[in-house]
């Protein structure tokens, strides 16, 4: 397929997805909105681990910590601002902010080791910030999570549009990334650190621009996801279910392709309400081993590399 059929079929597809809300229940419509914040999170972890071979566990700590500091500074605001009003936006810039903050300064004790150990600091990250939350319980409301307001809360066709401009604004930003001066020093990165050093390139900060920028789609998504759920708690935000499924996604529609996380996240969240409407007795966890182990034993390129499309 041509670059040019390629951009009119994203076009044709996001228009379907516009129209959707018109014709869908509300309980496939809450399955979409899911689908596109996963789709963030794989298009966000591909930065990392599609540019440069990391295997980032830890992408869904930024949603976590993002969703708290909103549920945080949403029960602390003043009642009279409104729903939609200047609260939720100033709200939506402060998660963000702090955000990339906390993804700059994590940054520096990951990016010491590489391999098996990084994914295993990242996924121990996620850890830390569920003790955080146990241990602050005057300020997380521990165990029991937080109640937002129900002024702030979005209509769902609102934050099924605002998470499918997310799932668009993620994917198109990897594609701008990929065709940058920093794309250009991440792939030198994922080919040879010492050779990119070489050439004038840093690689800490190369990396660390990485995971910020992957941080910040996150961290919206961790907004907008606090808002549509109207209460968080540990087991929402910050689950194992979060950790793995964006790596899942990505590597299996194809880990380093534009596309790789749509693919990917179509194949994955169809067998998941699939199986919620069949009621088989699979945990989602066991799905997505399952999924893991079959990438890796028969498309160890994910789904687009195998038919030989989508690539960067």
């Amino acid at each position: 397929m041509s670059r040019r059929a390629a951009w009119a079929v994203s076009l044709l597809a996001l228009v379907v997805l516009g129209l959707l809300p018109l014709v869908l229940t509300r309980d496939l419509i809450t399955a979409l909105f899911f689908t596109f914040v996963f789709v963030t999170l794989a298009a966000n972890y591909d930065l990392l681990g599609g540019f440069l071979r990391y295997v980032n566990l830890g992408q869904g700590a930024f949603l976590g910590f993002s969703a708290y500091v909103s549920a945080i500074a949403l029960t602390r605001a003043p009642q009279g601002l409104g729903a939609g009003g200047l609260t939720v936006v100033l709200t939506l810039v402060l998660a963000v902010f702090l955000t990339a903050v906390f993804a700059a300064l994590v940054a520096y004790p990951l990016f010491r080791v590489r391999g098996a150990y990084f994914a295993v600091i990242t996924f121990g990250l996620v850890l830390i910030l569920q003790q955080v939350v146990l241990n602050a319980g005057d300020l997380s409301g521990g165990s029991y999570g937080i109640t937002i307001p129900a002024r702030y809360y979005p209509k769902l066709a609102a934050a099924y549009y605002a998470s499918l401009a997310l799932a668009t604004g993620a994917v198109l930003l990897n594609f701008v990334v990929a065709r940058s001066r920093l794309g250009v020093a991440f792939h030198a990165l994922r080919d040879s650190e010492e050779a990119a050093a070489a050439i004038g390139i840093d690689p800490f900060r190369a990396k660390q621009a990485a995971l910020v920028i992957g941080a910040i789609p996150s961290a919206a998504a961790g907004c907008l996801f606090a808002l549509f759920m109207g209460h968080i708690y540990m087991e929402t935000v910050l689950s194992f279910d979060i950790t793995l499924l964006p790596v899942v996604i990505a590597m299996l529609g194809g880990s380093g392709h534009v596309l790789g996380p749509v693919v990917g996240a179509a194949v994955v969240r169809g067998l998941d309400i699939a199986l919620t409407y069949v009621a088989l007795p699979i945990p989602k966890l066991a799905l997505y081993g399952l999924l893991l182990m079959s990438i890796g034993l028969f498309l160890p390129g994910g789904i687009l590399r195998v038919l030989g499309s989508g690539r960067r």
